[in-house]
């Protein structure tokens, strides 16, 4: 088994997750700042506002909805990711050394638990993966909820 930077680490495994993420947040961010209308720019840029002005003023505020609906959508697929976490921070059913060096060893993911118990015969494994699977919905729940929450318009 390899060890350190080049082999089988939490590290690795968080690395394959956010290059997994990077895609969809930065479509559904160009999607999000390109739906805000042109006439709000221009009114921006009318009454005396700089760019980078209208950039952070008036585009990201009325973008930031659906930004955040981009990252909920990308945390809820790397949640169920099992592939990238098998071949980058393989498994572990111990609990990782204190920091920094337990970063760089095996480490358990709720992902791979779930396939290893769902594969094998025995019916307490089996309902362990499904309790895994339960809480992974529930965190994405949380997730989109919390998201939601954090970007609602309060009307007066």
């Amino acid at each position: 088994m390899a060890t350190g930077i080049v082999g089988f680490s939490a590290i690795a495994g968080g690395v394959a997750l956010s290059v997994l993420m990077l895609p969809t947040i930065v479509r559904t961010t160009d999607e999000a700042l390109q739906i805000v209308p042109q006439n709000v720019r221009w009114a921006a840029f009318g009454i005396g506002a700089y760019n980078y002005q209208t950039v952070l003023k008036v585009v990201l505020p009325a973008a930031i909805p659906s930004i955040l609906t981009g990252v909920t959508l990308a945390i809820a697929r790397a949640a169920g990711e099992t592939a990238p976490l098998i071949f980058t921070a393989l498994y572990s059913n111990f609990w990782p050394s204190a920091p920094p060096k337990g970063l760089l060893e095996p480490i358990a993911t709720l992902s791979v638990l779930v396939y290893n118990y769902a594969i094998v015969p025995f019916k307490p494994q089996q309902e362990l993966a499904w309790a895994g699977s339960l809480i992974l919905v529930l965190l994405v729940l949380v997730t989109s909820v919390a998201a939601r929450l954090a970007t609602r318009q309060k009307t007066y």
